[in-house]
């Protein structure tokens, strides 16, 4: 009876986990499924993908000379930008719940340093969400900071001592503009950002923290798309205006090296 009893006893845990599984499965059926990811448009170069990893490095003066297309005649070359992200084309609307989960790699040579002390999160944003084609709509952002390392709104993700090595992110947001709106970060499993209620105005938005982020733009009806890879903002097409002879900031000695891999976007359940 009782070699009985431990049989059914272990049965019943087999069954409970694999129900865990499945269940788990169901719940982030969304996500499961590596989506597919392309070189964006704006990129000065297509990016590639080889043995599971993208490579997003950025060049000095490497940028793109198309037209933005919204009546202002800029375009990143113009702007002094430098760019090389891949996006799924996807985009969600409120109330949508979205998981994000991708591997990082930062080069360990890696040295910056901040020409423009204004910009208080820096220079070269490495992943985004917002309405992006639409003028100041963009939302919330990771960077790759002078000194403190890959920051997701100001909060450390991981610290330079980190580059060199893998390290994953993973973001789960119900974008909303009620009460139920949810966005956390974790950066090597530890949860390191976490905010509850409206989202889709993100903090600090019309402040010297995102300039990008101008409150009198934003469009709560727009769909909300992601972008993952390095882009390196320069000086504005204004740069003669103060002085400067051309739009493009000092690039870093040591190159910009960005790698990722592991990349999944898609609806989930919280």
């Amino acid at each position: 009876m009782t070699a009985r009893m431990n049989y059914l006893r272990g049965y019943t845990m087999r069954l409970l986990a694999a129900l865990s599984i499945f269940l788990h499965s169901v719940m982030f059926s969304g996500i499961l499924l590596a989506q597919t990811f392309t070189s964006d448009p704006m990129n000065a170069d297509r990016v590639r993908k080889a043995d599971g990893v993208w490579d997003l490095s950025i060049k000095e003066g490497n940028c793109n000379p198309s037209d933005y297309g919204d009546g202002r005649g800029e375009s990143d070359c113009k702007n002094g930008n430098i760019q090389a992200r891949i996006f799924s084309g996807k985009t969600y609307n409120s109330p949508n719940t979205v998981s994000y989960e991708f591997e990082i790699f930062i080069d360990e040579g890696f040295v910056y340093t901040e020409t423009l002390p204004y910009r208080k999160r820096g220079s070269i944003v490495i992943a985004e969400w917002g309405r992006i084609r639409l003028i100041k709509n963009h939302m919330y952002e990771m960077h790759l900071t002078p000194s403190r390392g890959v920051t997701f709104e100001g909060v450390v993700c991981f610290k330079p001592q980190s580059y060199g090595q893998w390290n994953s992110v993973s973001v789960i947001a119900k974008w909303s503009n009620a009460d139920d709106g949810i966005l956390q970060v974790k950066c090597n499993d530890k949860v390191i950002y976490s905010q509850k209620g409206p989202n889709l105005v993100p903090p600090g938005c019309g402040t010297e923290l995102k300039p990008q982020c101008k409150t009198e733009y934003i469009d709560l009806s727009k769909a909300i798309s992601w972008k993952l890879g390095p882009k390196f903002y320069g000086f504005g097409s204004d740069y003669r205006e103060y002085g400067r002879s051309s739009p493009f900031l000092p690039f870093p000695s040591g190159g910009v090296d960005v790698y990722v891999r592991n990349v999944k976007e898609g609806k989930a359940r919280l």
